[in-house]
């Protein structure tokens, strides 16, 4: 079947490596297409993310990253979290589990959500435990309890690992579900990995002749090879060698690949930077991050953690007259009765959430916080937070949060919050 002009372009860009810079009239002069065609394929190229268009650089192949962990959890990944015991099939703890089923219904009833590498949660039940494993699914035994001979054999015959663990079944779904809760956090939060793109306009060998390197930028990277050496300013380029090069280095100005967006707005606020190096684990030059992609679609913080107390706590929580006022639930003390300092700093957080969109503020972080108690807050106790900006500048906000009961004074926290624009 013959492949339309766009589709050969198409192909065309796939093919090029990450980094290289490609054109309208480029494309049209090496495939003898219109310059129309070319920039409708390049402009279809950057929306399904295959290409870049960069200020004052031009548009680059780049090439989508993945590091983050995605698919279920492991055998080996539950056992880490619940420190279990393998009775047999450790050779088997790398597979991914497809299913997790609690063993709470008659083994019949079991049957029915067995499969291939799910993973029953189930007591000392022996019958439940054979159905299972000749389905293809691994054991978790709750409650302290051992497996049978005749258990362990089939289990090693079938290929199938069986864990036992002190915990009990609910005790051990609460875990499991804070797991997955996690993993799937972690494949939600942008990184430098995602943002990053491979590009050399910003970077010098210090091996090769650089007597003419222009920066599209005020700094510059420097390299041995693929190696970071780190950060000058671009109008010193012209006067390093392998001799005085470290004379001239500017700052430590580099990011890991799994920097989260919010730790590179702050970095980059912080030292005004336009770009910033991602360098891998033994300081290889990866890439570059751009200053508007960091900032692009910049969103406000959201209080959906998917913690079930701090999901009660903003519940129970009610506004009045720009004042935060909950009643102190159990479950936010400690032992002794009092207020804990995870039940009080989730307080703190909304009152800042509360106050900074007052002043149509969206992103931010708690740079440094200093608290004074002066009184302890009690279970059932009634309280009133009111926030107060003291003074407002370029990047840092200085507040200061009171923690009250009718009309007494318990604490008092003063903030300094860096937010972006």
């Amino acid at each position: 079947m013959m492949k339309t002009k766009a589709e050969k372009i198409m192909e065309y860009i796939q093919g090029l490596p990450e980094g290289t810079k490609i054109s309208v009239r480029q494309v049209s002069s090496y495939l003898r297409v219109s310059e129309g065609t070319s920039y409708r394929a390049i402009k279809q190229a950057e929306k399904e993310g295959l290409v870049k268009t960069i200020e004052r650089v031009g548009t680059i192949r780049i090439i989508k990253k993945e590091d983050h962990i995605v698919g279920d959890l492991t055998f080996e990944q539950v056992n880490r979290v619940i420190q279990g015991v393998v009775l047999t099939g450790d050779q088997y703890l790398d597979r991914e589990i497809s299913r997790f089923i609690i063993g709470a219904m008659r083994t019949e009833e079991i049957e029915k959500y067995l499969e291939d590498s799910a993973f029953l949660i189930v007591g000392n039940r022996e019958d439940a435990q054979l159905r299972a494993i000749n389905s293809g699914a691994g054991i978790l035994i709750t409650g302290g309890f051992g497996a049978s001979q005749e258990i362990l054999k089939k289990a090693e015959a079938h290929e199938v690992p069986v864990i036992s663990t002190e915990y009990d079944t609910f005790s051990i779904a609460s875990i499991i579900h804070r797991e997955l809760y996690s993993l799937s956090l972690i494949n939600e939060v942008t990184t430098a990995n995602d943002l990053m793109i491979k590009q050399n306009d910003y970077s010098v060998d210090l091996n090769a002749d650089h007597s003419r390197f222009v920066s599209n930028d005020k700094i510059s990277f420097l390299l041995d090879g693929d190696q970071f050496l780190g950060t000058l300013k671009s109008q010193d380029v012209a006067y390093i060698n392998k001799d005085n090069y470290k004379n001239h280095l500017h700052q430590d100005i580099h990011v890991p690949s799994h920097t989260t967006i919010q730790s590179l707005r702050q970095m980059m606020t912080w030292h005004q930077l336009n770009i910033i190096p991602i360098v891998g684990d033994s300081l290889q030059f990866l890439g570059v991050v751009h200053r508007r992609d960091v900032f692009k679609d910049a969103v406000p913080h959201t209080l959906q953690t998917g913690m079930s107390t701090e999901e009660i706590i903003d519940r129970e929580i009610t506004i009045k007259e720009n004042e935060l006022h909950i009643k102190v639930m159990p479950f936010m003390t400690d032992e002794f009765g009092t207020l804990t300092q995870t039940g009080f700093m989730r307080l703190v957080e909304r009152m800042i959430m509360m106050v900074a969109r007052e002043h149509d503020i969206a992103n931010y972080h708690i740079d440094s916080l200093h608290m004074t108690n002066l009184k302890l807050v009690q279970i059932n106790q009634n309280i009133q937070m009111k926030g107060e900006i003291l003074d407002i500048g370029d990047q840092y906000i200085r507040m200061e949060i009171k923690t009250m009961t009718d009309g007494v004074l318990y604490s008092k926290v003063g903030l300094m919050v860096q937010y972006f624009k």
